[in-house]
């Protein structure tokens, strides 16, 4: 900067010729050194200017960034919960499936009616009373409706006189035993 301020200065003398006074040089010299002056000053508030812009720009990019990230972990794990939990009922069903046929398998035949003696003190020989008198005849009734009794019984989701004394009665029983159970019912008439 200096050198542009002594070469303005130099081609300023030359203009004005070697005869000009003191103050003609001088007074060019003022003018180059007051339109530096400036040019420095510009130069200065445009490097401010554009300093504030990159460090603006700069903390709207890392917070776009950040809230990008923050998304995609945000969507990678409600992702991965949801394959988790496909892959767990998946793996259920077929654990169940598995289940389900290993007892088809293995577990003993299961005799309804010797199952039903004990149910014959109240119901009849036949299901055609009602049992202490409360109860509906259950004689005839189809396998399915039987087996929904018995299960809401045990879950205490059914019955409403007789729902105390039969889930003392259905408790012993399994899955397998209230089907057996059901298959015989349906047969009496």
């Amino acid at each position: 900067m200096k050198k542009t301020l002594i070469f303005s200065a130099v081609v300023a003398a030359m203009l004005v010729g070697c005869n000009d006074t003191k103050e003609t040089a001088k007074s060019v010299t003022e003018k180059a050194t007051e339109t530096t002056t400036h040019a420095v000053a510009a130069t200065k508030e445009v490097t401010k200017t554009a300093t504030e812009v990159a460090k603006s720009t700069t903390e709207a990019v890392k917070e776009t960034a950040t809230k990008a990230v923050e998304k995609t972990a945000e969507v990678a794990k409600e992702t991965a919960k949801k394959a988790v939990e496909a892959t767990k009922e998946a793996a259920t069903a077929t654990v169940e499936k598995a289940k389900e046929k290993v007892a088809a398998t293995v577990a003993p035949k299961v005799d309804g009616k010797a199952l039903f003696t004990t149910c014959a003190g109240c119901h009849g020989a036949k299901g055609e009373k009602k049992a202490l008198g409360q109860s509906q005849v259950i004689g005839g009734w189809d396998a399915t409706k039987v087996e929904e009794a018995l299960k809401g019984y045990k879950a205490g989701t059914y019955g409403k006189a007789m729902k105390g004394v039969m889930a003392g009665q259905v408790a012993k029983l399994d899955d397998a035993k209230i089907k057996a159970l059901a298959e015989y019912i349906s047969t009496l008439k």
